[in-house]
């Protein structure tokens, strides 16, 4: 969900935890406008946003759908409902504070997650991909 949000998703919603040395409050800024505004859209409640916020897993669907449209908002979810990874590496280039190897991990966790596979639904790819981007960052000790 991830040191690195509106970034590989915020890199991404959950990647915004990601990469550490970017501006954060920016990236959360951005987020929470688009979570906002998806709120209403997607019929998903408080409860689901504060779940998004502390990058834990959603809970309901809306939670899903909740990730999913600020996914899309933010330029990171195709209208396939995949993640576009060149805008990934673009969030990730903005959000990873000029640090090289900052943005080399999060290229390679978006590579990574971008190759996954997922569900058709795009509430369900949403949360797929927010699972990967949370993996890889504990993996790269990130989290």
């Amino acid at each position: 969900m991830p040191r690195f949000v509106c970034a590989l998703l915020v890199v991404v919603l959950l990647g915004a935890v990601l990469v550490r040395g970017f501006d954060e409050q920016e990236a959360m800024a951005k987020m929470m406008e688009s979570a906002e505004a998806c709120l209403g859209e997607v019929g998903a409640k408080d409860t689901d946003l504060q779940d998004l916020v502390k990058k834990q897993p959603a809970t309901t669907y809306e939670g899903k759908c909740l990730r999913a449209c600020v996914m899309k908002k933010c330029g990171l979810l195709d209208d396939n409902g995949k993640l576009d990874n060149a805008a990934g590496h673009e969030k990730a280039k903005q959000y990873s504070g000029n640090d090289p190897a900052k943005l080399k991990i999060a290229m390679e966790i978006g590579d990574i997650c971008a190759a996954i596979t997922v569900p058709d639904d795009h509430c369900e790819a949403a949360e797929a991909y927010g699972a990967c981007f949370k993996t890889e960052a504990v993996k790269h000790g990130l989290m």
